[in-house]
């Protein structure tokens, strides 16, 4: 008897004494990714390398946005806040037509982010001078789009038409 309690006094000296620690709020087999700069949000939890689990599933779902350009008729259409891309194509697509595009192309498609279309009057004189550019912000989105079509615009300037994001919402149970 007093051997068996040697033997597990020893074993449980040799085993070496650990203090568990939550990683910063994320359940076991997390760990914290901080949101994307100029992302609104809290840090997430993605699942540790090796442990399986999907980024997408991670408590987060992505959000898509696209935009649809008809150059003969100078029509823009918007989808924004889309679960997927298909989603977003179609919904940029048909209101481009809705306001009577008949050549809408896709310019520009963007998850996670913001996006901005900025237009003026051509050098040419005749048509628009147009850029269309995505980023984290959407101060960054018109600063970026506006610094691309400002050599293009008889004025050297050109104005938004357009600023939205598409930000990734909280993971709802449901795809």
């Amino acid at each position: 008897m007093q051997f068996r309690f040697l033997a597990l006094a020893g074993i449980l000296l040799a085993v070496p004494w650990t203090q568990a620690r939550a990683e910063q709020g994320c359940p076991d087999g997390f760990t914290p990714n901080p949101a994307p700069t100029g992302t609104p949000g809290m840090t997430q939890c993605i699942p540790i390398g090796g442990l399986g689990g999907s980024l997408e599933y991670s408590g987060w779902n992505n959000s898509y946005g696209a935009i649809f350009f008809d150059a003969e008729k100078n029509l823009v259409g918007v989808g924004e806040a889309q679960k997927n891309r298909r989603r977003a194509r179609k919904q940029a697509l048909e209101h481009c037509q809705s306001k009577g595009g008949t050549a809408c192309k896709e310019v520009l498609w963007y998850s996670n982010g913001c996006a901005a279309v900025v237009w003026g009057p051509a050098k040419s004189g005749q048509g628009i001078a147009m850029a269309v550019r995505s980023q984290a912000t959407r101060r960054a989105a018109v600063a970026e789009a506006t610094q691309a079509c400002a050599p293009d615009s008889a004025s050297g300037e050109c104005e938004v038409f357009y600023s939205g994001c598409s930000n990734p919402v909280p993971y709802s149970g449901s795809l």
